[in-house]
């Protein structure tokens, strides 16, 4: 029948779109694949490219040999390198990644580990007027929240400062420049032990077990792996201001306890942070410990004449100054 004919070709066509867009997500995959070797000064091989997007071997060449077809990049032996036409484009889709991330930072309230998965998606379905909107909302950032410079919109892009922390030396004093979010496991181990951009830093031991570092009062180990994800740039003592002791967080009152918030963890951002300021959590504003539930969480604490629960992940975000346990 004619419209079963009819649902048949519509069905090829949008097959035909799905392979389309999903060569063009590998080509520009192997676009940023071959950008970021380059920036690191690492050779971009098939068999590297294969292993990092799991993609047989002939199937990375067929990629790259499209590269090279469009004009986009050329062969060296067993590698390959980006043509100025390719570094253009390259830098487009970095452009967008980086964007993303931003928007996805400031803007939800998403696990900074998942940031690098979902900016991957949308960055291959982002239209230049898309993008465009998205520069204006974010007000033209410099930085993704990484630490990673956003390339211009003419292709211009900012140098990095910064070395990998196990070269630094023990007692050298450090801020973090740049944190690298793949693999998402050892991204997942640097939040977890309380890292973020501008953290201090106090190296306490260096080897090729992993690095120890004075944070917040408290020393922390990072894996051999780990350590080589964090960037470092080196400080004066002068400009010291947070490794010397663990700063007091709404988490450590007891009930009965009050504190005065004194600001929010660099760590909370975006719409997590807008959340606990719209909660009345601001500098100056004096909490009280009133409830604990019989696990110990959440707890609920006084703010402004108002009861706010709070899990301890949540309270531990609350910069305060503590005072002395007040009778009620």
């Amino acid at each position: 029948m004619i419209w079963r004919q009819f649902f048949r070709r519509i069905m090829q066509w949008f097959g035909f779109e799905c392979y389309l867009f999903r060569r063009r997500i590998f080509i520009e995959d192997a676009l940023k694949f071959v950008f970021e070797h380059e920036e690191a000064g690492i050779r971009a091989s098939y068999d590297n490219f294969a292993r990092s997007l799991n993609l047989p071997p002939k199937c990375a060449r067929r990629i790259f040999s499209q590269l090279v077809h469009s004009g986009l990049a050329q062969e060296l032996d067993d590698s390959i390198s980006l043509t100025d036409t390719g570094r253009r484009e390259a830098l487009r889709i970095v452009r967008l990644h980086r964007l993303w991330e931003k928007y996805l930072a400031e803007e939800t309230d998403l696990d900074p580990s998942q940031w690098h998965a979902k900016a991957h998606v949308l960055e291959h379905m982002t239209s230049q007027e898309a993008a465009d909107s998205l520069v204006a909302r974010l007000g033209n950032p410099r930085f993704d929240p990484h630490g990673d410079p956003i390339p211009t919109e003419n292709g211009e892009i900012r140098s990095v400062s910064g070395v990998a922390l196990p070269t630094a030396q023990p007692g050298d004093i450090v801020e973090v420049s740049h944190l690298e979010d793949e693999p998402v496991s050892v991204f997942r181990e640097l939040l977890d032990r309380g890292l973020h951009l501008g953290a201090q830093l106090q190296i306490e031991t260096s080897s090729a077990e992993g690095v120890t570092v004075r944070h917040h009062g408290e020393t922390v180990t990072l894996s051999p792996q780990a350590s080589q994800n964090v960037h470092v740039k080196l400080i004066s003592k002068k400009d010291l201001r947070f490794w010397q002791k663990k700063p007091k967080t709404l988490a450590d009152l007891g009930l009965g306890e009050e504190g005065t918030v004194t600001g929010l963890s660099p760590a909370c951002r975006g719409l997590a942070r807008r959340r606990l300021l719209d909660l009345g959590f601001v500098p100056g504003t004096r909490v009280r410990a009133e409830l604990c539930s019989v696990g110990g969480d959440p707890m609920a604490f006084r703010v402004r004449n108002t009861l706010i629960a709070l899990r301890k992940t949540q309270a531990a975000l609350i910069l305060i100054d503590m005072e002395k346990s007040v009778p009620r």
